[in-house]
């Protein structure tokens, strides 16, 4: 089906959606603050003493600046993670907590890029996250964290992601070092993140 370039040019910004019965396909909201329910399949190697996949469940608040475009294919939204708190326990390492990383200096941000997946406008778009984190090994008395991004990609169909997940691109190697020995060697690994973005909370 042909797209009338007047109707894409006369496009606008929707309301930010704050329900699932306002959320829209293919449709570019003003900017917002999300705070949304989040699962993650974290797989972390803590050296020498193994590695596990470690389900998390809890919450991270993304704020998205206002989108480049209201034309759903020509747009990309700026986007920074404000917070993030998942738990987690694995039988071998016990209870572990992720959150942002403030202490670094870096932030946890990304964007939803311009153009979509595949060639048809009305298709999913890019969304690059590069998160700086720290995990609270509780049980083994260390908070550990990255130095290199960890790298989450989404592709999407609406903004914000209600209902989707994505991840690390594949399997990576991403060196965790101690809070306490920042220029130590790494103590740990993190080898992939799977996620699930959930609801808004209540």
């Amino acid at each position: 089906m042909a797209i009338d370039k007047a109707q894409v040019t006369n496009k606008t910004l929707v309301p930010s959606p704050k329900s699932l019965d306002e959320l829209q396909l293919f449709t570019m909201p003003e900017g917002g603050t999300d705070r949304l329910s989040f699962i993650t399949w974290d797989t972390i190697e803590v050296i020498g003493r193994g590695e596990e996949v470690i389900e998390f469940h809890g919450h991270y608040a993304i704020e998205r600046a206002n989108p480049t475009s209201a034309d759903w294919s020509e747009a990309s939204i700026d986007i920074t993670m404000r917070e993030l708190s998942v738990d987690g326990v694995s039988p071998t390492f016990g209870r572990v907590h992720a959150s942002v990383n403030y202490d670094l200096g870096k932030f946890s941000g990304g964007q939803v890029r311009k153009g979509t997946v595949y060639t048809a406008p009305e298709s999913p778009k890019l969304c690059q996250m590069y998160g700086y984190m720290q995990f609270d090994l509780v049980d083994l008395g260390m908070t550990v964290f990255n130095k290199e991004a960890i790298v989450l990609e989404h592709n999407i169909t609406h903004v914000p992601p209600v209902g989707q997940g994505g991840g690390t691109k594949e399997r990576v190697d991403v060196p965790l070092y101690r809070k306490d020995d920042p220029d130590g060697e790494p103590v740990a690994i993190l080898h992939r993140v799977k996620t699930h973005i959930g609801a808004w909370l209540s």
